[in-house]
């Protein structure tokens, strides 16, 4: 019996659309993640499946300061809440001292809740590259990728070094769209073999020339660290870093079971335990008096590149104001405190470190209409700076 012609339509319709996922995009997991991409993407914690445990240690929580503070900090810590609030926020914490001062959640989170700290986790894939140095599994920054890749060995991909990884100079291909089904940044985000498609993006540029941020220089480093350690990537960070610290065990999102991880983004952790990350950074790599990260890898870190003075190694070192026009733009002034510093998640997830000030900063939420890197830490600075003026 003929089908009606609307029926044969509606069929060859269809056929060619299972035809083109089938030569386009093969991965299921690819489909069904572009399907079913939530509404509020970053908080969305339960979505990004499956997930790779990263077990914690066993520390004392962090400390809170016993003592309210005086009215004008009090002030200025009520007025950054109320600004993190207004804009879209699930969590602001604050540490003078080594203190919490403040600590508020937002929209249904708490202190228990994980955050997705999306880019964040690039800043820790750098310290774990530190790590790995100093035990000797990588020797240098200045060697070349192609001595852990032996894909990379033949053609121009072998000039490129861990350094122009870490500076994000590597000339690798930066496809940007978050549309097509072909970009490479789609691929790494929602595929199911991030190694593979990492390894196959091709440079298009001499290393060293251009400041291109761009994820898959991320993604590069974790296989290299994995290869020279030998060491899947969510134990040698639960091993190296996350139990030092004494954070409490944390997550990171896997291609597929049993898959790789996606070290560009999407380390699940809770506020207070990224607050610890950055009272790491700002104790010069101790942690209760124990180094747990070299000083000397925190300063080559925090060195700004030759090509983009507001970026270091996988952290950005100042704020981006507009007379920086190779960057984003996401602060209106320089921060007050010029030894200032950040770790960056898309949606503005944020730990900034003030080292002048002995503050600790963490803000996690969704993408705000509007915001300004610059105020949260300049409010506090000028409160503590008003308080040490007076007689």
């Amino acid at each position: 019996m003929a089908l009606p012609q609307r029926h044969r339509y509606r069929l060859l319709l269809l056929t060619a659309i299972a035809l083109a996922v089938t030569l386009v995009l093969p991965d299921w997991r690819f489909v069904s993640r572009a399907m079913t991409y939530p509404e509020q993407p970053i908080m969305a914690v339960d979505w990004y499946q499956p997930q790779a445990a990263v077990p914690g240690g066993d520390d004392e929580p962090l400390p809170v300061a016993a003592q309210p503070p005086p009215p004008e900090f009090a002030a200025a810590l009520q007025s950054v809440a109320d600004y993190a609030a207004e804009r879209n926020s699930t969590g602001l914490l604050v540490m003078h001292q080594g203190e919490i001062v403040l600590e508020q959640y937002w929209q249904g989170y708490d202190q228990s809740s994980k955050f997705n700290a999306m880019s964040m986790t690039k800043s820790i894939v750098g310290l774990l590259i530190g790590q790995a140095i100093a035990e000797g599994a990588i020797a240098s920054v200045e060697e070349p990728v192609a001595n852990y890749l032996p894909e990379w060995q033949r053609g121009d991909r072998a000039q490129i070094t861990l350094q122009d990884l870490l500076y994000m100079q590597s000339g690798l291909r930066n496809e940007r769209s978050t549309t097509s089904p072909t970009s490479d940044l789609v691929h790494l985000y929602i595929g199911s073999d991030v190694e593979q498609t990492a390894l196959s993006i091709p440079r298009v540029r001499p290393p060293g020339e251009v400041f291109d941020y761009n994820n898959v220089n991320s993604q590069i480093l974790a296989i290299v660290l994995e290869r020279a350690t030998g060491i899947a990537y969510p134990e040698y960070l639960a091993t190296r870093l996350w139990q030092a610290i004494g954070a409490n065990p944390a997550s990171v999102w896997l291609d597929r079971p049993d898959g790789s991880a996606k070290t560009f983004c999407c380390l699940f952790a809770t506020l207070r335990d990224w607050a610890r990350i950055g009272q790491l950074f700002l104790n010069q790599g101790q942690w209760k008096r124990q180094t747990v990260i070299s000083p000397d890898w925190l300063a080559a870190m925090l060195t700004p590149s030759p090509i983009e003075s507001t970026f270091g190694k996988h952290i950005w070192v100042q704020a981006r104001t507009p007379d920086h026009p190779n960057v984003e733009t996401t602060a209106t002034v320089p921060y007050l405190d010029p030894r200032g510093f950040h770790l960056d998640g898309r949606g503005i997830q944020r730990v900034f470190v003030l080292p002048t000030y002995e503050l600790v900063i963490v803000r996690m939420g969704e993408q705000p209409d509007n915001w300004d890197d610059a105020v949260i830490p300049n409010t506090l600075i000028r409160a503590l700076s008003r308080r040490t003026e007076q007689p």
